[in-house]
């Protein structure tokens, strides 16, 4: 996410009886804003900490799975105990890693792995997941329209914008994005893997 407004160009409309002056119908934009990379997790009854990437860090296998190891894994833990609970992924190179997959395996109770590559097909994941991850489909557009209302001067402005917003989301919402995932699941079973959206 960056520090600018975030802007729906479908959605954001001016309504006028004339015309609109100019500085009302221009939307400046950086070329390059600042940025800030977050991840989370979701599940039903629970969602992770907000945690951010610092800048610069290039997301590799090596990087990703230190980062399981010493953030979601403990989290987890604590969270669940010794009740069972799945994790899910999307096929991005860091996580679709052998080494990643192995470590994964050892640490969770059930894991919906992805294809290592389309050879080997070992995977339970669509290559191309139209959608499927509650966060891609729900959650991470609720976070922007709450933290990106409003442009922010500063990279640590948007986290803590981000923060808050994300401690607002209520655990309702969450549960039913959860809970339309067999739907989309089944949605996508019936579109042979392909994209289903307006289904």
């Amino acid at each position: 996410m960056d520090i600018e407004q975030a802007r729906n160009a479908q959605n954001d409309r001016n309504w006028s009886e004339g015309p609109l002056p100019l500085q009302d119908r221009i939307v400046p934009r950086q070329q390059h804003p600042q940025q800030v990379m977050c991840w989370a997790g979701v599940g039903y009854g629970v969602k992770t900490p907000l945690f951010f990437v610092p800048a610069g860090t290039s997301i590799n296998g090596e990087v990703y799975r230190e980062f399981l190891r010493t953030k979601v894994f403990p989290w987890a833990r604590r969270t669940y105990g010794n009740r069972p609970w799945v994790f899910m992924q999307d096929p991005a190179p860091s996580h679709k890693a052998i080494e990643t997959q192995d470590l994964i395996r050892a640490n969770v109770s059930e894991f919906i792995e992805v294809d290592i590559s389309p050879q080997r097909k070992n995977g339970k994941w669509p290559a191309t997941s139209p959608d499927l991850n509650p966060l891609d489909y729900s959650i991470w557009n609720e976070l922007k329209t709450r933290a990106c209302a409003k442009k922010h001067q500063t990279v640590e402005a948007l986290k803590r914008s981000l923060l808050k917003a994300w401690d607002e989301i209520p655990q309702e919402m969450i549960n039913r994005a959860v809970d339309d995932f067999s739907k989309r699941l089944r949605k996508c079973i019936q579109a042979n893997g392909g994209y289903f959206e307006d289904k």
